[in-house]
């Protein structure tokens, strides 16, 4: 055997076929390094997709970021101004009753039942467009449910404590005579008691403490979609909001779960919701 492979050796006409052998390494080096150039593409093209991808996620997070921070700075505002109005009532009520025993004129109480209107009006158009967008952008992160039903226990807790306040307000604000010639008249106006007065006060303590809790998830909400969605760009998170109060109620995208179960069963809105979806499932098991 070795001698027939020896002897075919020798046959062979190798110098006639090194141009041929030459031939095929060039070509096998040739299809090689197209490969290998290919392959480069390729992965160049990938990287340069991950990338695009990575931009124009990044451009999206940020067109949501800066709808986030417009709409949280109007709910911010209209809460603030809310409270301050209702606040800056009892004051002057308080202030105009001190100075009228003090002998000294004093000015009527600015507040009137429209204006009061007005910002209950603006503060619930602000707290549903914050609802709207957490079921606008939902997506995001599964968490955003929690916050949603956050701001409409908020917005139900504070329609609670309204109707009372507005009861007793719209007796005791000056109220403009629209048929009086001099724009800006009033009706006659009297002075509350103090009993009345501290009635008001209770109320508009009751109010306010419902508007803050508005405040404090709107506080939460911007810490956790800072962290969310703009925090990988600083490599830098906010720690979450720690009241002085245990009492004072926190969210937390870091504990949605627990905190949507307790929104869901443990608030009015929840009881209520909860209430009215039994009586309709108990409606519909009868037909």
């Amino acid at each position: 055997m070795s001698n027939f492979l020896s002897q075919l050796w020798h046959r062979v006409p190798w110098a006639s076929l090194t141009p041929f052998i030459g031939a095929i390494a060039t070509v096998i080096a040739a299809t090689l390094g197209a490969l290998v150039v290919i392959w480069q593409n390729a992965k160049q093209a990938k990287r340069a997709t991950a990338q695009v991808r990575h931009t124009e996620a990044l451009k999206l997070r940020m067109q949501i970021y800066k709808e986030i921070v417009d709409l949280c700075h109007n709910a911010v505002d209209a809460e603030v101004s809310y409270s301050s109005y209702a606040r800056g009532f009892v004051t002057d009520l308080k202030l105009y009753r001190e100075m009228s025993q003090a002998g000294l004129n004093w000015r009527i109480p600015k507040a009137r039942a429209p204006a009061l209107f007005e910002e209950q009006g603006r503060f619930s158009q602000a707290a549903i467009a914050l609802i709207s967008l957490t079921e606008r952008w939902g997506v995001i992160h599964p968490g955003l449910e929690m916050y949603r039903t956050a701001f409409n226990v908020a917005l139900h807790d504070e329609g609670i404590a309204f109707t009372p306040y507005r009861s007793l307000a719209i007796r005791l604000m000056p109220a403009e005579n629209p048929n009086s010639p001099q724009q800006g008249s009033l009706f006659p106006w009297t002075l509350p008691d103090a009993a009345t007065i501290q009635g008001l006060e209770v109320a508009t303590d009751a109010l306010i403490n419902a508007i803050d809790s508005f405040g404090g998830f709107i506080y939460d909400f911007q810490i956790d979609m800072q962290n969310l969605l703009v925090g990988e760009l600083f490599e830098h998170r906010i720690a979450p909001r720690e009241p002085l109060d245990p009492k004072v109620v926190v969210a937390r995208l870091d504990d949605w779960k627990k905190m949507k179960g307790y929104f869901e069963n443990s608030t009015a809105w929840g009881k209520m919701k909860n209430d009215t979806e039994a009586r309709v499932r108990t409606s519909n098991e009868g037909r």
